[in-house]
């Protein structure tokens, strides 16, 4: 076994393009790795860099980059013909930055555009460890920033639901977490892929989030409990907020007792209703 994978152990590197390639051909993006090694132990080629390309429409600048990413492969058909077969994508501490224009468009939304993202591609697990996402608007450099995030999705195919957990710190303080399903894949505009499940915040400085505008001297601390449906295009949002410390008058003092409201909205492409309290 050894000495049909010593090729394999010293010359890894030689399956570099053929990972690049497929995964620039996936996401319709330019895919770029570092130099790989094999670990027989977890079964998997590990590069030391990855960096994918922006959409050229919003940045020159990529629109993620990690310290490392592992792809899990199956060993015999690597032994036997030289087959690489992916089972499962780790990437390590990755950045990306998330982008809207003047048109409501974000550049996700291209991603996986390609007819050929559309394939057999079908993958045990896919994971992200200690990531960052800085989120903003091209007509400004100002970004809000949520880190430490952590998400697991498994059995992932782009032509079906998956489950997906995610935790991380939200922009200004606080924490969240959201369990649920995800796709299938909307090729028309990734951004729009149905999204199913509980999303559960805690700790949320309104105060010091581009939910309100710093300017009006409002705010509190938010706690949210909530459950998301799509349905086509369209996505419902219903759960109670708990706001401690609201502070509802500019200039005015911190309420004493939290102000808790029951909500329900609708989202659908860049058209947004939003109901009242009920």
């Amino acid at each position: 076994m050894l000495v049909a994978l010593a090729p394999f152990l010293t010359h890894a590197d030689q399956f570099r393009p053929l990972i690049e390639g497929r995964a620039s051909t996936a996401l319709g993006r330019k895919v770029d790795i570092g130099n790989l090694t094999l670990s027989l132990s977890s079964r998997s080629l590990t590069a030391e860099t990855l960096t994918v390309a922006d959409d050229p429409k919003f940045s020159s600048a990529p629109f993620l980059t990690a310290k490392s990413v592992s792809v899990g492969v199956e060993l015999l058909p690597l032994i036997l013909s030289r087959s690489l077969k992916v089972t499962s994508i780790s990437i390590d501490s990755p950045q990306v930055t998330l982008l809207w224009n003047s048109a409501g468009r974000w550049n996700y939304s291209s991603l996986g555009s390609s007819p050929a993202a559309v394939g057999n591609m079908a993958l045990t697990k896919v994971q992200w460890k200690n990531g960052k996402v800085a989120v903003g608007s091209t007509n400004s450099p100002k970004r809000s920033i949520y880190d430490r995030i952590d998400l697991i999705a498994s059995d992932v195919a782009v032509t079906s639901m998956f489950p997906v957990i995610a935790s991380g710190d939200l922009d200004g303080g606080g924490h969240f977490r959201l369990a649920g399903t995800v796709g299938p894949l909307n090729q028309a505009d990734a951004s729009l892929t149905p999204l199913d499940g509980r999303i559960i915040v805690n700790g949320l400085n309104l105060a010091a989030t581009a939910f309100l505008n710093p300017s009006v001297g409002l705010g509190g601390v938010l706690d949210l409990d909530a459950t998301i449906a799509s349905k086509d295009d369209e996505r419902e949002i219903t759960g109670v907020a708990t706001i401690s410390k609201a502070l509802l008058v500019a200039g005015g003092a911190p309420s004493a007792r939290p102000v808790t409201v029951d909500f329900n909205a609708t989202y659908n492409g860049e058209r947004r209703e939003e109901f009242p309290p009920r």
